[in-house]
């Protein structure tokens, strides 16, 4: 059962998470889902390299999902080239068949933008969302997932619909039992049900035949 659709751990919980995890560190192991993505942090001049790399690596079976990839407005020195490599990750994801994990820093209205554009048909999934209840809710009207860790806003918690929530530890060293408890209180319905949701979500997300 997945209930960590993202974390940066080293030792992720079998069966229970998705490791995010470089290109060239990809070493799957038995047992352990991963996701795979170039991250706006690390687009350069040997981009092409890496998505060739993306391209080879992404049709393994333990690989759930491409990402995180996205844009990032704090990099300013390259934002039109992350554009063409988040582009270029889109069309990968509609090609294969498998859903996109997104990191997206102040780049919201082009997100959309890109999602009405494309229309994609695999789930876009916005990772680590703390934004407020106004992103979330332009969000929610594209038919955006929204995957909540460690941080933050209660009132975005409250207003998910149970059927676009996930969960995530990211590069917390917090549980994620905890994380979906804290998120359990806020919503007022027990963990066990809201684990059950999860889990649901999570199979329509990336197991759907």
């Amino acid at each position: 059962m997945i209930l960590d659709i993202h974390t940066h751990r080293l030792d992720p919980t079998e069966k229970e998470s998705i490791q995010n995890v470089e290109i060239d560190r990809f070493a799957p192991q038995d047992g352990c889902f991963y996701s795979l993505g170039i991250h706006p942090w690390k687009v350069g001049e040997h981009w092409e390299d890496d998505f060739k790399k993306l391209q080879q690596y992404s049709h393994h079976p333990s690989v759930l999902a491409i990402g995180e990839a996205g844009l990032d407005r704090f990099v300013t020195d390259n934002i039109n080239l992350q554009k063409t490599v988040f582009e270029q990750q889109i069309s990968w994801c509609e090609e294969i068949g498998k859903p996109l994990i997104i990191h997206c820093v102040k780049c919201f209205n082009e997100l959309i933008a890109l999602k009405r554009q494309y229309r994609p048909h695999v789930p876009w999934i916005v990772h680590g969302f703390r934004n407020n209840p106004f992103i979330a809710e332009r969000l929610l009207n594209e038919d955006f997932y929204l995957s909540i860790g460690e941080r933050y806003q209660a009132t975005v918690v409250e207003m998910i619909p149970d059927d676009r929530l996930l969960t995530e530890t990211d590069e917390s060293t917090q549980n994620i039992h905890s994380i979906i408890e804290s998120l359990a209180t806020i919503k007022r319905i027990p963990a066990e049900e809201l684990i059950g949701q999860l889990h649901r979500n999570t199979q329509k997300v990336f197991f759907k035949a």
